[in-house]
């Protein structure tokens, strides 16, 4: 019966610390941008690299990825930064990551990066062969 019980216990005390689940201190956030970087044109077929500069709320934040929407011609790209950490320096940090991107036809691009609730910073990219 005592068995049983100091059993009972630690299987009990098992289970409670191997509750600590690592996914609850990962988050995901759409930030603005702060600045652009872009060249004015581009060759077809050609990674054009655009610097983008946002800022993350925490230390534990970093870039994660561009979320794009829109049509080859007209692009709406944000950031999405992931938090990873439960313990976080309350500290803000600007955060450069590079855009690229491949033109696949000549002609006028625009690139819309959003840098608030309803604002964008536009890059207009003429593309030549």
């Amino acid at each position: 019966m005592k068995t049983r019980l100091i059993l009972y216990l630690f299987l009990a005390i098992l289970i409670s610390c191997t509750n600590d689940d690592p996914k609850e201190c990962i988050g995901y956030r759409n930030e603005y941008v702060t600045e652009v970087n872009a060249p004015s044109s581009g060759k077809i077929n050609e990674a054009v690299e655009i610097e983008i500069d946002f800022v993350v709320n925490n230390g534990c934040g970093n870039f994660e990825k561009f979320l794009e929407s829109g049509s080859e011609q007209s692009k709406t790209i944000e950031v999405q930064a992931k938090y990873e950490g439960c313990i976080c320096p309350q500290v803000t940090r600007t955060i450069t990551a590079v855009y690229e991107f491949i033109p696949l036809s000549t002609g006028e691009y625009e690139l819309k990066f959003k840098s608030g609730e309803t604002e964008f910073t536009t890059v207009n990219l003429i593309i030549t062969e």
